[in-house]
């Protein structure tokens, strides 16, 4: 004999089962070499933001919720993150992109050598967080340190509205 709580737990079990089916995978992380960088950026056509970061680094930690903001306002620009942490670390910047709700994932440089630098600009110090526009793979703008919203606004603007 089965019990009406228990069809009804039954039923409210496959009704959760199914709206956890449905919701989005959470990005991951992806360990990437240079070389593979290099051709994901070059293979590109339109404006991408290329953004380095690390879970380390407390400038990139203040500035992640304004970078969330400008992927949710502006829905149209590709961003491409890369992480600065060790591969090894693969699990903690998963868990960070997960606490920020990242709509992407992230590459994680397997070697932050000057190849790495010079993959993503020469002019490149090596500072982070680090952020690179490119169009149709050529770099168009960068800079080192942290922006607002309001900065990554005022810049993307107009690129996005050519």
């Amino acid at each position: 004999m089965i019990r009406f709580s228990t069809i009804l737990t039954s039923t409210a079990c496959s009704a959760l089962l199914l709206l956890c089916s449905c919701q989005p995978p959470t990005p991951t992380s992806t360990p990437a070499t240079p070389e593979a960088i290099r051709q994901h950026i070059e293979s590109f056509k339109g404006l991408q933001l290329v953004h380095v970061w690390a879970t380390w680094c407390v400038p990139c930690r203040d500035e992640f919720p304004e970078l969330m903001n400008v992927m949710k306002n502006f829905q149209t620009l590709d961003v491409l993150l890369i992480s600065a942490d060790d591969p090894s670390e693969k699990e903690a910047v998963d868990l960070f992109l997960a606490e920020y709700a990242s709509p992407v994932g992230s590459l994680i440089a397997t070697e932050l050598s000057q190849k790495f630098i010079e993959t993503l600009s020469p002019q490149w110090a090596g500072s982070l967080p680090a952020t690179f526009i490119y169009q149709d793979g050529i770099l168009i703008k960068e800079w080192e340190g942290k922006r607002s919203f309001e900065q990554y606004a005022k810049i993307l603007t107009p690129l996005l509205n050519k």
